[in-house]
């Protein structure tokens, strides 16, 4: 016991005099005895007195701090200094790039207010957010905030997928834009995506035209989305309705494909064996383009367009062909890479062909490119580097080749009777054909050459009829010269002038012709030669054959054969 009292005697008194030195460093003036470490604290503010306040001025002005004053001492004033001098002398920061913002991912709040009354429903709500629902009995809805609306006889959405369900008889409509009709489809509420299958019909309400197929995709315009789309990944059918400058229905187009894509009802394109139907005329190819603002088209890979109207008839082909029109008329077509056009009366072969129409209907024709040009009537073949063909009332009234140009004509049938062709070259050829109101009133008739002339090294050689008929040779005129004009009578040279230059030859067949002569002269029997009989009769009998001729044998073979050599 005494030795348990003298030690908490002592732990008392070290308590007495730790609490006596604490008291004794918090009083004001004294010091910290020798030994011991006193605490320096200050204040985290300093408070100034606030200055006197002049009769009639505003209380804030009592709250503005004396500005000779100190400023006072504040906690974080280290850290703020230490922030300021690791700024000096440094690169500043540029701020990060603003991030876009993410695509609207809202849920679909369903309303069906317009539903009719046979409506049925069962609701299963999963959470306080998410929950199912599923419609029977009609259901006409529509997601909260939008104007798209969904109709069909039955409806499920399971809110957590953003995902609607439409069976039977199914609706998606956004008024003034796109209606579409299916017994299937599929409503994706966060992307603004329909998918619909079996009997698909999509209406593009601001035109008309429509898209029919097995299945169908449609993406609506959304802020991430300003431009609608719209797919049709299996073989459908488009039915493109456009109107003239006034207002006028022109008659549909028909666009078969084994895939569709539209953006924003403005640019389609096709893909794989591409079917185009517009009155009479009918277009092919592997793909094809079409774009509704600037009315532009182009058919790629193995293009063709054929114009089946008897009155018209027309066929261009080519690895690509674009079509060109204003106010829905087409005024300009272009083949490109081995074009050929082909009608009644022309046929046109070059790299590229450049048609230029008028009431649908061609005027002029260009072909150039890489190779040669070349044109073929029923009466001439011009070939070029370049041609331009001038067309009236659908018959080839003009022809222009520039280049190394050559033509080749038949002859006048009636007249002449020769397999050869009449030939003409020069630097550049310019033909003329017949436009008289009697062979234009005649559509059945063929155009026929007028005038040719051929200018720079130009030569001719045309055949001239004799004058014995047609079966006899014709004569031959060659001339040779700067500029060569050739004027025709019916299909027939007339005359052929050389202004400059001139040279050639004229040959002309002699009366006494063996070849004529025979041609003229087949009726005549030949005379028999010597010795032959008639056929089935008998020789004499008492009279003896005559000896036979020797056969007769050259010299040299009468000799002694060469001595066959022999080898050691």
């Amino acid at each position: 016991m005494t030795r348990l009292s003298g030690r908490v005697r002592g732990a008392m008194r070290l308590v007495l005099v730790g609490a006596a030195v604490l008291w004794g460093c918090q009083l004001p003036g004294r010091r910290a005895r020798p030994g011991t470490t006193a605490a320096v604290v200050r204040p985290e503010t300093t408070v100034t007195p606030p200055a006197a306040v002049p009769p009639g001025a505003p209380p804030a002005a009592a709250q503005r701090p004396d500005s000779s004053a100190p400023p006072p001492f504040r906690a974080d004033s280290v850290s703020d200094s230490v922030r300021a001098d690791s700024g000096r002398g440094a690169k500043p920061v540029r701020p990060a790039p603003a991030k876009k913002p993410a695509p609207s991912t809202r849920n679909c709040v369903l309303d069906f207010a317009e539903s009719p009354p046979e409506t049925r429903l069962t609701y299963n709500r999963l959470s306080e957010t998410v929950s199912n629902t599923f419609i029977g009995g009609g259901f006409i809805g529509r997601c909260q905030g939008e104007r798209n609306r969904l109709r069909a006889d039955s409806a499920e959405q399971f809110q957590a997928a953003g995902v609607v369900n439409l069976y039977g008889n199914v609706v998606y409509e956004e008024p003034g834009k796109m209606q579409v009709t299916a017994m299937h489809a599929v409503y994706f509420t966060r992307e603004g995506r329909l998918y619909a299958d079996g009997n698909v019909v999509a209406t593009q309400l601001a035109t008309g035209s429509t898209f029919s197929g097995p299945s169908l995709e449609y993406y609506r315009a959304m802020p991430d989305r300003p431009v609608s789309r719209m797919i049709a990944p299996a073989r459908s059918v488009a039915r493109l309705i456009e109107k003239d400058s006034t207002g006028k229905l022109s008659p549909p187009t028909t666009v078969m494909a084994n895939r569709f894509e539209d953006a924003g009802d403005s640019i389609l394109v096709a893909f794989g064996d591409v079917v185009i139907t517009r009155e009479s005329i009918t277009g092919r190819s592997d793909s094809a383009a079409f774009d509704k603002p600037t009315e532009k088209a182009r058919l790629v890979r193995n293009a063709r367009i054929v114009n089946d109207d008897t009155t018209r008839r027309f066929t261009l082909t080519g690895d690509t062909i674009d079509l060109f029109s204003k106010d829905r008329q087409l005024e300009r077509v272009v083949a490109r890479h081995r074009g050929k056009a082909t009608s009644d009366d022309l046929e046109l072969d070059a790299e590229q062909i450049d048609l230029r129409l008028s009431a649908r209907v061609i005027e002029e024709a260009f072909a150039w490119g890489a190779g040669r040009a070349r044109a073929r009537t029923p009466q001439q073949d011009v070939e070029a580097d370049s041609l331009r063909i001038r067309l009236v009332d659908k018959r080839v009234r003009e022809v222009h080749a520039i280049g190394g140009a050559r033509t080749a004509g038949v002859p006048d049938t009636m007249k002449i009777r020769t397999p050869d062709r009449d030939l003409l070259r020069g630097d550049s050829i310019f033909a003329w054909f017949d436009s008289s109101e009697a062979l234009m009133r005649d559509t059945a008739a063929r155009p026929r050459m007028k005038e040719v002339l051929a200018v720079g090294n130009a030569s001719s050689l045309f055949h001239m009829a004799n004058a014995r008929g047609r079966e006899a040779p014709p004569a031959i005129n060659y001339v040779r010269g700067r500029r060569i004009s050739v004027a025709f009578d019916t299909g027939a040279v007339r005359t052929v002038r050389v202004d400059s230059a001139a040279s050639g030859v004229y040959l002309e067949p002699n009366a006494t012709d063996s070849l004529a002569d025979s041609l003229r002269d087949t009726s005549r029997a030949r005379p028999k030669p010597p010795g032959t009989r008639p056929p089935g009769s008998r020789p004499p009998a008492n009279r003896s054959r005559a000896p036979r001729p020797a056969p007769f044998v050259p010299a040299e073979s009468r000799q002694m054969p060469w001595p066959t050599p022999r080898f050691r």
